[in-house]
């Protein structure tokens, strides 16, 4: 190790000695630290569509439009008429209910899955495309082209039949996937407990719940398993 990378090293050590040594720090003392965060960052971020179509954007796109963008970009992975290809899911699986005797018996259904029988609802595709295709460039498509392709996706699975009418939200909404009764959505919050800052179990008894070996760092009161 060089000695410009040793000195820097050192340093940083003695950088975290003296964080560690000051103690905690209250919250309210903490100042000039980040930047606020402005409404445009929370709109980049603030994308999920949910099931039922909430949080769709404005705007629309064809079947048409849609079929020219899946050749130019999708169809190198998925397939020309969405057979699939190097591996890569295909958009037409087996129909609906030979998919769901063969998950029934135990069968791999990774080869027959499709669009028309291993997704729930129209909204989360397109949720799925706008924020993860194309594999080489995801988050790349408009809200405008989002919509064209998960069209012409949903035409290729054979959700739908080939239609001229504009694909927005409103259209989405009202698709009928055929495995959607297949699909629980689960309304609960992921969490119910309030929130605690500071003082959080003042005047309560920590009670240990479970015991595990991390590594090389245990978790209780544990014996390490001894090794050969």
């Amino acid at each position: 190790m060089s000695k410009s990378n040793m000195f820097k090293l050192s340093a940083i050590g003695a950088a975290a000695a003296l964080a560690l040594s000051a103690g905690p720090v209250a919250a309210e003392e903490v100042t000039n630290v980040g930047t606020p965060v402005t409404e445009k960052a929370i709109a980049d971020w603030d994308i999920s569509v949910y099931f039922d179509g909430e949080n769709l954007p404005e705007g629309s796109g064809t079947l048409m439009q849609g079929e020219e963008i899946y050749l130019a970009q999708c169809a190198m992975c998925h397939g020309e008429f969405g057979e699939g290809a190097k591996g890569y899911p295909k958009m037409l699986g087996a129909p609906k209910e030979e998919f769901i005797e063969a998950a029934k018996s135990g069968e791999d259904t990774v080869g027959i899955r499709g669009i028309n029988n291993f997704w729930g609802h129209a909204p989360t595709l397109y949720d799925y495309i706008r924020r993860a295709m194309p594999f080489f460039a995801p988050a790349s498509l408009s809200d405008d082209q989002s919509y064209a392709v998960t069209g012409y996706v949903l035409y290729l699975a054979e959700v739908i039949g080939w239609t001229d009418e504009p694909i927005d939200a409103e259209f989405i909404k009202n698709v009928e996937m055929p495995m959607e009764e297949q699909y629980y959505t689960d309304p609960r919050p992921d969490v119910d407990n309030d929130r605690c800052m500071k003082n959080c179990y003042a005047g309560k008894e920590i009670e240990v719940k479970g015991k595990a070996v991390i590594g090389d760092v245990s978790v209780g009161e544990v014996e390490k398993a001894k090794r050969d």
